[in-house]
């Protein structure tokens, strides 16, 4: 029987509440994910114990450890996977309920760190975010742990008698593994979720777990390593890399000091086992199982809290995961780890959870809502030079952001656009006297310039591509990086290409239109910017629309008849505020305030009204999505960028 250390109830504490402040988004714990990495020590720890005293007594059985572990995890995820399931589809935006009902038997069956690995990738990024159950990344890694580790443990007591050697090779190789794939093979991503490359957490917990068993004794000299290691853990939260990286070896070092050398008589070991620390930490379990379901429950809630306080927010996050974390620590936790029908419950809660889910994917629940706004059109996909076309690798009937919207395909013969003339509209001989320059809000944009260009008789070319920044290094044309969308050799052509034509069209005008919000290429922009007043080109650029943060990657439509946002007579306005935005476009102004060939068409003030943003006219909804407008949306701007444009073909 392993003895009872109130202080490691205590670390357990330690280790949840930076978890959930940094999910409350805030940032002063930029390290506060690393919490989880405590826990993988604690476990490590203690099932090393707990093995150990087995072997020692002679009844381990590899079943009955199994067995304990179901009834010790699996009754509370269940039990909260099932009440996310029911309650979403009467409060959540029901495309996020389809995908909830997808997330689910991953989480289930203890592999969702694959599942976010491969369909989500960065922990940080969007789709990551929008994830109820991403947490449970961290559940399916200690479950892969428990079901090798006691066969390890076991294989090696047989032939060794000692286990410290096997697990201190274990926890070098995973160490290396983890050290690979973040410095060398660049895969952050495979570090953060994968076992191998995360194993050595556990097994440093386990060392701690056999030195304490072969009697090391810490004596008063070593009073101060409690103190070190409450050092550790602190500093990771609070200066430890912002994204997985070689800092989340302080919290690890910190947890296993404490292991070895903090006693409840200790200074350290008498708060770590406090009531309050005590009590929280046997809490610890429930609080990260519902704190991220609750948060992304008022996150997709985001719009009718908009007029609240977010630090209140926040706070009656915290006291709704509190009390569901008590009701389910006292019903379901308490209630199920030691009772003989538990395994029986299992099953008939996954049945649900599998039907549910079933249900959700089927053709029986729609997912869609009647909408009183016109169909509208996105040409998101023509005008995009991209290499690759992301929605094309999929069936756009089956894409929830597509819904209802007529997007016309780009023309096969423009699938090398990018290293050719780009989008070429053909309505119009003679060489292109607009070129459009940017990422997909320029693709937005260019049905709109191409319309205005067949009013005034002149050609057309976009050099527009989604997902991919629109400005490079225009003194070193040959020198350019891969990314997501493009590789080095199709960007190099992309570079290549735009500038010999820039050259040869010598064209009368430029359209620079990009999402600045997430622009971070002021040099680039000026090298850009400056090659055009050499050449004497007129250059227009586009300030950002307003963002509308509450949608996110969503079908507008769709999102504002789910909120009940109608379509009005005439405009539309709805509280939206993002100071990104409004930041981003005072950068963007100021940097082209420097070059005289340069005119500004601020959309962002067209498109907002007494401090409201306008999203429809009458029926017609003018965006597509959180950031892009639709077809509709940049016609609004049809009369004032005319003007700007026959301006400029006037002189």
């Amino acid at each position: 029987m392993v003895k009872y250390r109130p202080e490691i109830d205590g670390l357990r504490t330690i280790a949840i509440i930076p978890v959930i402040i940094f999910h409350l988004g805030y940032g002063f714990l930029k390290g506060g994910y690393m919490g989880v990495d405590i826990f993988f020590v604690i476990s490590g720890y203690l099932m090393t114990k707990i093995i150990i005293s087995d072997i020692e007594n002679g009844v381990f059985s590899i079943y009955r450890f199994w067995l304990r572990r179901i009834k010790r995890i699996l009754p509370l995820l269940l039990t909260v996977i099932v009440i996310t399931l029911v309650f979403s589809h009467l409060f959540i935006f029901k495309p996020v309920v389809k995908d909830i009902g997808r997330d689910a038997m991953p989480a289930v069956f203890s592999y969702f760190n694959f599942h976010a690995l491969y369909n989500f990738g960065n922990y940080w990024g969007s789709k990551a975010d929008q994830s109820f159950f991403l947490h449970t990344w961290s559940l399916s890694l200690e479950e892969q742990f428990y079901v090798i580790y006691p066969i390890f443990l076991s294989f090696s007591w047989r032939y060794f008698k000692k286990i410290f050697i096997p697990v201190l090779i274990i926890t070098a190789v995973s160490f290396f593994f983890f050290f690979a794939f973040l410095k060398i093979y660049k895969n952050a991503d495979f570090a953060f979720y994968m076992l191998p490359t995360r194993i050595w957490e556990f097994t440093v917990g386990a060392l701690a777990g056999v030195i304490s068993l072969e009697k090391f004794r810490s004596g008063r000299k070593y009073a101060f390593l409690p103190l070190v290691g409450i050092c550790l853990i602190g500093y990771a939260f609070l200066f430890g890399s912002r994204f997985l990286g070689l800092s989340v070896v302080f919290p690890v070092t910190g947890t296993a000091l404490l292991l070895l050398f903090s006693t409840s008589e200790g200074s350290i070991g008498k708060v770590l086992s406090s009531k309050v620390f005590v009590v929280v930490g046997k809490l610890s379990y429930s609080l990260y199982l519902w704190h991220l379901v609750v948060i992304l429950f008022f996150k997709n809630c985001s719009y009718p809290l908009r007029a609240v306080n977010q630090h209140v927010l926040n706070g009656l996050i915290l006291l709704i995961v509190i009390f569901l974390s008590y009701l389910t620590y006292v019903f379901v936790e308490n209630k199920t780890r030691n009772n003989r029908h538990t395994p029986k419950l299992v099953l008939a809660a996954i049945a649900v959870i599998a039907g549910l889910s079933l249900f959700y994917k089927s053709g029986y629940f729609n997912p869609y809502y009647d909408s009183r706004y016109n169909q509208q059109t996105s040409y998101l996909e023509y005008y995009d030079i991209s290499p690759r076309q992301s929605a094309h690798q999929t069936n756009l009937e089956k894409n929830d952001l597509y819904y209802n919207v007529i997007v016309p395909k780009r023309l096969d013969k423009f699938s090398e656009a990018y290293k050719q003339e780009g989008i070429l509209s053909q309505t119009v001989k003679g060489t292109p006297e607009i070129v459009l320059i940017g990422d997909s809000h320029g693709v937005m944009w260019a049905k709109l310039f191409n319309d205005i260009a067949d009013e005034i008789h002149v050609s057309f070319s976009s050099y527009a591509s989604n997902g991919s920044k629109p400005f490079f290094n225009v003194k070193d044309i040959d020198f350019q990086t891969a990314n997501e969308i493009f590789t080095q050799v199709q960007r190099t052509a992309y570079a290549r290409s735009l500038i010999s034509n820039l050259e040869k069209w010598k064209p009368r005008l430029v359209v620079l239109a990009c999402r600045w919000s997430q622009f971070n290429e002021v040099d680039y922009l000026k090298q850009l910017l400056s090659y055009l007043e050499n050449k004497n080109i007129k250059t227009l650029l586009l300030t950002q629309p307003p963002v509308l943060p509450f949608v996110t990657n969503r079908n507008a439509s769709q999102f504002f008849s789910y909120l009940n946002i109608h379509p009005v007579t005439g405009f539309n306005r709805i509280d939206a505020f993002d100071t990104t935005v409004v930041n981003s476009n005072k950068l963007v102004k100021k940097v082209a305030s420097d070059f005289l060939n340069v005119l500004v068409y601020d959309a962002y003030e067209h498109m907002t009204d007494k401090g409201k943003v306008i999203v429809s006219l009458n029926k017609e909804i003018l965006y597509f999505d959180d950031d892009h407008l639709s077809y509709k949306g940049t016609w609004l701007h049809k009369e004032p960028v005319s003007v700007l444009v026959n301006r400029i073909f006037q002189r």
